[in-house]
């Protein structure tokens, strides 16, 4: 499993867990649960917030640690759960749709940042899939991932151009092949 499905996982796990120490009738085990939770989240902020101190204090332009720690998933993801993260949500969304242009350029697709806030993306996609039978809710679902992944505090993922995608050329079946079997070819 990859870094990036690992923390994935892990944070679904983790919202499963809280998910039912809210479902607890008892108060006197769901309180000192959801306290220790607390506790040790505030340590771990506080922790990485000072190794982010001493890390930017270092003072090197373009410093290759905070570059290596925000790639990272696992550390990206605790940045960006303590609000630690030290780029902008417009900066990590327009690093993850740089991220995505090779792949999605590989199936003909163009994707252009329009706008990033925390209540909205806005993203604009054109172009053809080649090869690929992806959909355009996968093609959606791949984008929002992406931006997600680095700005899990964004409210919305907007895909503008998503009917302009032409992916039913790669299912199109002829009408005299669906009315003679003969014509229809391999499935």
């Amino acid at each position: 499993m990859s870094d990036a499905r690992t923390v994935e996982a892990q944070q679904q796990r983790i919202e499963a867990l809280i998910a039912a120490l809210e479902t607890l009738d008892d108060p006197k085990a769901s309180a000192p649960a959801k306290e220790l939770l607390q506790v040790v989240l505030d340590l771990h902020a506080g922790g990485l917030a000072r190794v982010m101190e001493i890390v930017s204090a270092a003072g090197v332009a373009g410093n290759p640690v905070i570059e290596a720690m925000v790639v990272d998933p696992s550390v990206c993801a605790l940045l960006n759960l303590h609000g630690l993260h030290p780029y902008d949500i417009p900066t990590r969304v327009a690093r993850a749709v740089e991220k995505m242009r090779p792949m999605l350029g590989a199936q003909g697709i163009q994707v252009q940042l329009l706008d990033a806030a925390q209540e909205a993306v806005r993203v604009r996609v054109w172009g053809r899939l080649q090869g690929d039978h992806a959909t355009p809710e996968g093609l959606q679902h791949e984008i929002e991932l992406a931006i997600f992944e680095q700005a899990p505090e964004v409210m919305r993922v907007e895909v503008d151009g998503l009917p302009d995608v032409n992916v039913h050329e790669l299912r199109f079946m002829p009408r005299q092949a669906l009315h003679d079997p003969a014509q229809a070819g391999p499935p």
